[in-house]
């Protein structure tokens, strides 16, 4: 049997994220095998993975980038099952090189991104580096569960991460890139990071699911009997008002001024600006929701 030193032991952690017992294990199994024993480990890690990965995650960060420009942006959401891993240097690494590869490479789904060559050199994709985490060293459920990128060539991208970097949110304005719409979008990404009143469902009132209203106009109707059609449509249509204002963005009162709705404030900037201004969409994740 091959005598093991402590300096492959070391060198076979350094080389794969494994604990010391293990990775001596997985040496002694190999005669010494540096490739053989790597090779090994990863077999135990993805038998760990497969059940591990069925876990619930409440867990993670959110991280995101910006163009220079402003034109391009991304937003992503990765999810594990414990604060204690989404503190961990490992966790924060794999959370910025994903950012910065969802940003090079223009990606919109979890599933793109998966695909992706993880830029470590090894080939492996970002989906197998993923699998490989949860066997071995982080040991426990982790995945890419919100992904959102933005691209605009008539206005601006901007977004908002609370200092926790458990909720944020990436707005695209479109009409003009001036300062002006950057300071706008910090504002309107901050607005919908806080979710209040709620976190908006659509952009306008014509974006709002026609089925969502029409159960929303039932539910308004319900109660009222012996009134005239008339009088009964006035009511529907005043309950509806208050909805829009709630779930609608650009009909919410901004969470730093309630006196004044998000409409308003992009309003006021297409005038400084000189240029109309149009919110198209938007993202927010927060770490822990669906």
């Amino acid at each position: 049997m091959a005598e093991i030193s402590a300096k492959d032991v070391m060198a076979l952690r350094a080389r794969t994220n494994a604990g010391m017992m293990e990775a001596k294990k997985a040496l002694t199994e190999s005669a010494g095998d540096m490739d053989k024993a790597a090779e090994l480990l990863r077999k135990w890690g993805a038998g760990r993975a497969d059940t591990k990965m069925a876990n619930e995650m409440k867990e993670g960060l959110i991280g995101g980038k910006i163009s220079e420009d402003g034109r391009t942006g991304v937003l992503l959401r990765l999810g594990c099952q414990t604060d204690f891993v989404a503190r961990n240097d490992g966790f924060q690494k794999l959370l910025h090189d994903l950012v910065e590869l969802a940003f090079q490479n223009a990606v919109k789904t979890p599933a793109e991104l998966n695909a992706l060559k993880y830029p470590d050199g090894t080939g492996r994709t970002v989906e197998q580096v993923i699998k490989e985490l949860v066997g071995g060293s982080i040991k426990e459920n982790m995945a890419v569960t919100g992904l959102a990128s933005f691209t605009t060539t008539t206005g601006q991208i901007g977004k908002y991460v609370h200092h926790n970097a458990k909720v944020g949110a990436l707005v695209r304005i479109d009409g003009s890139a001036d300062d002006a719409v950057k300071v706008l979008l910090g504002e309107i990404a901050m607005h919908i990071t806080a979710g209040m009143p709620y976190v908006p469902l659509a952009v306008g009132r014509e974006q709002v699911d026609p089925a969502l209203l029409e159960r929303e106009k039932a539910i308004a109707a319900e109660g009222i009997t012996g009134k005239p059609p008339a009088i009964v449509e006035k009511i529907v249509a005043g309950k509806l008002e208050k909805f829009f204002a709630d779930q609608v963005l650009l009909e919410q009162p901004f969470v730093k001024d309630e006196k004044r709705k998000i409409r308003e404030l992009l309003a006021e900037t297409s005038k400084a600006v000189s240029s109309p201004l149009s919110v198209v969409e938007f993202a927010r994740f927060k770490v822990g929701e669906a």
